[in-house]
């Protein structure tokens, strides 16, 4: 962690694809390397060549908290990876957080209710305009995508003591969180809801995180023995409040590859390792939107492996997908 006088914060000044050119200064127009963000191994936010002039001034003491990202998984990977500094200063002694954005430059709800459960009751600043602050915090980036996905141990910390610490246990035991109300844009099956009716079948709650305040979901995710779900940001907000003695199974919905650092964030901060259950055809390919077919999925394998490491009975009926199950698939396709 570093503290400049004297910074200047230069808001995203173009966009091409993930990487943002945007930066901050110290007073020497020297780039801040530190408060960079990097996803993998690639450094994504970019100083401009030239450096702005200001538009803008604040006074007293900020926190860099880097970029906002509105999606729900980026959110939690690399909004919140600085905020580990607040627990290092006395109530007071900070005006606020300050970021920069590549979407609407203002807290969704969800991100204000986020950190409301992390303890952040500071303002927090979403800059449009290059602005000159008088003194600026740097944490490091504590978490992210990539390596870094296991997060440091000060933010692990950070999360363990602070975030969702009010909410107690509330819902069933065996928890499936489906993903089949997201829309074509999101990543997932056409047919979804033949999974959700499987897992069913086999005792588990279906859950559908987007129908319920963080608040709910948390409590479920707390209170659940068992979590089966398809990779996605969901599996990200369980893992921050789960627990060692709690079974958690992830059906992959994309290569392996693609759900590496949320294995990692899994692992690391629930201190056991999820059962990846890869079932998708090598060669499944989207059909509609960003979906592919629920049918790309080796059903027979899922429940194999599901029975195998105690998620559902032996005796449970599961196999691959039967023709009257085929033919709702064509059905949903088809509308």
């Amino acid at each position: 962690m570093i503290e400049l006088a004297d910074a200047r914060i230069v808001p995203p000044q173009q966009i091409d694809g993930r990487i943002l050119q945007t930066a901050v200064f110290d007073r020497t127009g020297k780039d801040v390397a530190q408060a960079a963000t990097w996803r993998r191994e690639e450094r994504i936010t970019l100083p401009p060549e030239n450096l702005p002039q200001a538009a803008g001034e604040l006074a007293g003491k900020w926190l860099w908290g880097g970029v906002l990202y509105h999606h729900f998984g980026h959110f939690q990977m690399q909004s919140l990876a600085r905020l580990w500094a607040l627990n290092r200063f006395e109530k007071g002694a900070l005006e606020g957080v300050l970021f920069v954005t590549r979407g609407q430059p203002e807290l969704l709800g969800f991100e204000a209710e986020y950190l409301r459960l992390l303890g952040v009751d500071l303002p927090v600043k979403v800059l449009t305009q290059v602005c000159d602050v008088a003194h600026l915090v740097v944490p490091g980036q504590g978490f992210g995508l990539g390596e870094i996905a296991r997060g440091t141990r000060v933010f692990r910390r950070f999360i363990a003591n602070n975030f969702a610490q009010e909410i107690e246990p509330e819902g069933p035991e065996k928890l499936f969180i489906s993903r089949a109300l997201q829309p074509l844009d999101k990543g997932g099956f056409v047919g979804e809801e033949l999974l959700d009716a499987r897992m069913e079948e086999a005792g588990y709650c279906v859950f559908w995180p987007e129908q319920h305040s963080l608040s709910v979901q948390i409590a479920r995710y707390k209170a659940a023995k068992r979590v089966v779900a398809l990779d996605g940001s969901a599996l990200h907000l369980f893992a921050m409040v789960a627990r060692p003695e709690q079974k958690a199974a992830m059906i992959l919905r994309r290569a392996r590859v693609a759900s590496r650092a949320l294995r990692w964030h899994m692992t690391s901060f629930m201190k056991a390792k999820p059962l990846a259950i890869n079932a998708l055809a090598e060669d499944a390919d989207t059909v509609v939107g960003k979906k592919r077919e629920i049918s790309e999925l080796d059903f027979e394998l899922i429940g194999r492996l599901l029975k195998r490491h105690g998620y559902i009975e032996r005796s449970q009926d599961w196999g691959s997908l039967s023709a009257a199950e085929l033919a709702l698939i064509s059905a949903d396709h088809g509308a």
